[in-house]
């Protein structure tokens, strides 16, 4: 099911997959609930939702032309959150259902489409995992911004997704980059790459790897790369750095 909220903001409870968040909903933000998933919800307000509910024929047919195995495909839930695609969506079919123009059926049958297309493109296990924290009051929260510095940090070696990232924020990627790049000045993947050089100045001041096993270590495809965003940087060399830290 996917609910559109069309009420003036309040506060909104939610309960889907064991977790609980509650927060600030505004109007036209969208949640999801994977089919068979059991979900709660109390407001503190009179609330008007659309609610969408997808056939599995639909979703499985999107995912065969899409030459994805449906069976290996799971929608992962949203708690209420700005999507402008499916707000589009939903306010689209919410106009047709009360003009009821030429060729309604047809109509609403393509916008449903489109809706499982998004959702398997943006709220699935394919990857690009969008469930996002409720409450809009100070944007990107503190927890959320150490969650993901702390999982880059702890990850510099591997090659990093922003999907990756935004996933462990609780966020769609395109949201988690506008909120970081608010919230830090960078984009994620402009910090990731500030990180890797900061790791690798300490590992060649501190350490007797060679530039080759500290390109490797954090994160860096080959010892090119490394010196390439070491100088960019820092304005030196990795070789240079190295000689400073031995004078």
């Amino acid at each position: 099911m996917v609910n559109l909220h069309l009420s003036t903001p309040h506060r909104l409870v939610q309960q889907q997959d064991g977790k609980t968040q509650g927060g600030l909903v505004a109007t036209n933000d969208a949640a999801i609930t994977p089919a068979g998933m059991p979900g709660y919800w109390r407001t503190d307000a009179a609330s008007e939702d659309m609610s969408m509910l997808l056939e599995d024929r639909i979703i499985r047919w999107v995912a065969e032309e899409a030459d994805v195995d449906p069976d290996r495909i799971e929608v992962v839930p949203l708690f209420s959150a700005p999507e402008p695609q499916i707000e589009r969506i939903g306010l689209y079919l919410l106009s047709e259902m009360e003009n009821e123009g030429l060729g309604g059926g047809l109509y609403a049958e393509s916008l449903a489409t489109v809706l499982a297309l998004h959702l398997l493109r943006n709220h699935s296990s394919l990857g690009q995992s969008s469930r996002r924290k409720v409450g809009r009051e100070g944007g990107f929260s503190k927890r959320a911004l150490k969650q993901a510095t702390d999982y880059i940090n702890d990850n510099l070696p591997r090659k990093l997704t922003l999907a990756e990232i935004a996933g462990v924020a609780h966020m769609s990627p395109d949201y988690f980059a506008r909120s970081f790049k608010t919230a830090t000045g960078l984009t994620p993947h402009q910090y990731v790459i500030h990180r890797r050089v900061e790791r690798a100045k300490a590992l060649l001041s501190d350490t007797d790897l060679t530039v080759a096993e500290v390109a490797a270590a954090v994160g860096f495809s080959n010892p090119s790369h490394l010196a390439h965003h070491v100088r960019r940087l820092l304005g030196v060399s990795p070789v240079a750095l190295r000689r400073a830290s031995t004078s």
